[in-house]
């Protein structure tokens, strides 16, 4: 009788196939996945959802938030952009070299600062998007404020991000290149700059910086 040799790649190549990563190209949230999702050379469908403003879960891969990104494997779904990397950093990096899941509070407190101006720079947007004046109102002008003192507080506290290549270095290039792509507020923070000059010479990095040709 031929014995039968187990082969784990065989696995591994159907797990793949039934795993979706719904994204738009220029959400900054979806590329801080992207990139570690490159860096890993993980093979997986990307669906990208188009209109954010359409209103269906469906859509949003039955994410009931109806937001980008949303990671499907089979019939398990995962929401919320650090939630899926530290999903993915324990099937594909047991290392994590990209400091995925820290604990170090001084990261953490970054990552906080870095994700909240980037929901501040989604709301600017998509109120705009839907024809309202953000000029008008005093509620967007603390959103702006909020941008402008994270930055600040980010760039007096540059040392927070380590020399080699981090999960919060990858949140501080997706953050500064979508406000740059939208031009939401001057980018005056010439620390920050060099730390996003040295990431995009990153080939998994680069490979996802967003375009204006892009949905």
């Amino acid at each position: 009788m031929q014995q039968y040799i187990y082969d784990s790649s065989l696995d591994k190549a159907i797990e793949k196939l039934h795993m979706k990563l719904y994204y738009t190209p220029k959400s900054h949230f979806s590329r801080k996945v992207l990139i570690l999702i490159n860096a890993w050379g993980i093979d997986i469908q990307l669906i990208d959802v188009g209109n954010v403003a359409t209103s269906s879960m469906d859509t949003f891969g039955g994410n009931p938030l109806m937001k980008v990104p949303t990671l499907v494997e089979d019939k398990l779904w995962i929401i919320d952009s650090d939630h899926i990397a530290q999903y993915l950093v324990r099937k594909y990096d047991l290392q994590d070299s990209f400091a995925v899941l820290t604990t170090d509070i001084h990261t953490l407190n970054a990552r906080a600062i870095l994700n909240g101006i980037m929901s501040a720079e989604v709301e600017i947007l998509l109120a705009r998007r839907t024809g309202i004046d953000t000029n008008l109102y005093p509620r967007f002008d603390k959103i702006i404020e909020t941008i402008s003192t994270g930055l600040d507080w980010l760039e007096h506290n540059v040392a927070v991000f380590a020399t080699s290549p981090t999960y919060l270095c990858f949140h501080l290039a997706c953050m500064w290149d979508h406000l740059s792509l939208y031009k939401t507020v001057d980018l005056n923070y010439p620390n920050l700059q060099e730390q996003v000059e040295k990431l995009s010479l990153l080939p998994y990095v680069a490979a996802n910086t967003p375009k204006l040709d892009t949905i």
